[in-house]
């Protein structure tokens, strides 16, 4: 019986074929990591602080096109934030500004949508009269939202400001 052998050159090898598989992995694993796209009314799962496992953060409002980029209005929810020197403790603080970079460094996992029932027009009308100066980085966090909330429980003048205290 006569067996007739092929010689199949090594495609696998072939300089081409990797570096064609080698761009291919590449455009599937950064299409994996792409930024999502936030809307108004996302609850989103972050990178909390011990013991507010439970906190959510909610987008209220996102002003596009800013000197600083987007900007993000939120809510943070199930909170247990204590203000020292005054003990106040509260559930829920809003409106506070982030930076894309700074809320997309936060968020872990998106959870759900529903409605924005949060009061945050006066906060907006004055964080864009701000930005007409240029002073949009004074009212807007540039760190993860654990250390923003940290900022202001420590009553750190920039925690305070950009919390819009008595706005």
């Amino acid at each position: 019986m006569f067996q007739r052998t092929l010689h199949m050159p090594n495609v696998a090898a072939h300089p081409l074929v990797c570096g064609f598989t080698l761009v291919v992995l590449a455009l599937s694993l950064s299409a994996c990591q792409q930024s999502p796209e936030f809307a108004p009314g996302q609850i989103w799962g972050y990178d909390n602080r011990t013991g507010e496992g439970a906190s959510t953060i909610q987008i209220l409002h996102i002003e596009r096109g800013t000197p600083l980029g987007d900007v993000y209005f939120v809510s943070v929810r199930a909170l247990d934030a204590k203000r020292v020197g005054r003990k106040l403790r509260t559930t829920e603080v809003w409106p506070l500004v982030f930076t894309r970079e700074a809320l997309t460094r936060s968020l872990r996992s998106y959870q759900w949508s529903e409605k924005v029932d949060r009061p945050y027009l006066k906060q907006l009308d004055l964080w864009l009269l701000e930005a007409r100066k240029g002073r949009a980085v004074e009212r807007t966090f540039t760190v993860p939202v654990k250390d923003a909330l940290n900022q202001i429980e420590s009553d750190q003048p920039e925690g305070e400001k950009r919390r819009f205290a008595g706005v």
